[in-house]
């Protein structure tokens, strides 16, 4: 990992305070998904825009499609890395 890589607690912090839902990173396994935390489509929509904002990065279009918590940190984490 580097240091421009995202961690699950920053994740669920953004996920947190983008859609008003609390979520806690404990709570989260393997197979978790967006659906199971209550966030729609637009909610994650947001996520990847506040990213993309704050990092200066574009993440691939098919991240909207991701349902998976997990799947998706991967997924930012390697468009971090790549672009590093």
């Amino acid at each position: 990992m580097s240091g421009s890589d995202f961690t699950m607690d920053e994740l669920c912090e953004l996920l947190s305070s983008s859609s008003g839902v609390r979520i806690d990173p404990a709570e989260l396994g393997a197979a978790t998904t967006f659906d199971d935390l209550g966030l729609d489509s637009l909610a994650l929509l947001g996520v990847i825009t506040a990213i993309e904002r704050n990092r200066g990065v574009a993440l691939p279009a098919e991240a909207q499609e991701i349902r998976s918590v997990q799947e998706f940190l991967s997924t930012l984490n390697d468009t971090l890395g790549k672009a590093a």
